[in-house]
Formats: C-alpha cells, structure tokens, sequence
C-alpha cells in the first residue's frame, strides 16, 4: 500500500476512532490528511508517469517539485468541464465528469485543509471531517476509473507543468 492510501485509511482512523466528542485537534488532522492522501495520490501518479523509475531515487525527487498552489491552478483549469485552451490540442474540448469531480475535489479540500491547519476560530464537527474524508475516497474511486486515460496523463502533466504552458 502506497503513501497516499495510508494517508487515506488515517484520515477516516483520525474522523471516527474517539467515542464521544472527538478534540479538534484530532477533527483538524483529519481533515488535513484527507487532503494530503489526495495530494500525495495525484503526485504520485504525476511522478511515475513522467519520469523514468530509474535511477533510483529519480521519482521521489520529481515528487518534490510539485507545489499546492500551482496544482490547485491546474485543477480550476479542468473542473468547470471543459478543457483548459493550452491543452485542446491533445484533448477533447469537454472533461469526463469523473476528472471534473477529481479536480473540484482537489480544490475544496485543499481549501478545508487551509481552514483546518490556520483557522483557529473556527470549531469542526465530526460529520465535517468524516465528508472531507468521504470526499477523499470518492476522488479516490474518480481517478481510479481513469487514471489510464490520455486526460489523465494531461492532467498529471498539468500538475507539474500548466503554470508554464501559456508562456
């Protein structure tokens, strides 16, 4: 199993394991680490399908160039369902529904995680940090179902590479 799975599988551990009224501290890390294993599950896949396993050490090095900000740009650019202009060349004008939902995904709980890590004010519930690792296993299943397509190849290239392709 994978870093991001078991990020995942912590997520949901973290959201339903304290009987009674979870600490925020355990809601706040939940909700953060759905986020990373939805993170660290797109910039895996990015890594590994961009650069050659070989020598070692290569992908986990690609791994670290990968930055939020620029990622959650990539993903506004293919959420609302059609395809970003600097990339109509290689696909079709329209996204599939599952990459809409992986890239709406990605940047709400982006968004959750930013609330949950700085927002001290705010209180969460359990029923918040169980939908924001719901909605981490769902982009899970959405990506799973394409994760071999040529959007998705597009898409992960995107990640790493979309803030450069309009100069």
């Amino acid at each position: 199993m994978g870093l991001a799975e078991d990020l995942l599988k912590q997520a949901h551990f973290l959201s339903y394991h304290e009987r009674g009224r979870p600490k925020q501290a355990t809601l706040r890390r939940s909700i953060s680490t759905a986020y990373y294993a939805v993170f660290h599950l797109l910039v895996a896949n990015a890594a590994i399908s961009l650069v050659p396993n070989k020598p070692f050490g290569l992908v986990a090095k690609v791994s670290r160039a990968f930055q939020h900000g620029e990622m959650r740009q990539a993903c506004m650019s293919f959420h609302n369902g059609d395809s970003p202009e600097s990339v109509r060349t290689l696909l079709s004008p329209k996204v599939s529904k599952d990459l809409q939902f992986v890239a709406a995904t990605f940047v709400a709980l982006q968004q959750l995680r930013h609330r949950a890590d700085y927002d001290t004010g705010l209180i969460f519930t359990r029923a918040q940090a169980s939908e924001a690792v719901n909605r981490a296993e769902a982009l899970f299943a959405a990506w799973n179902r394409i994760a071999k397509t040529d959007e998705a190849r597009v898409f992960l290239a995107a990640l790493a590479f979309g803030a450069r392709w309009s100069k």
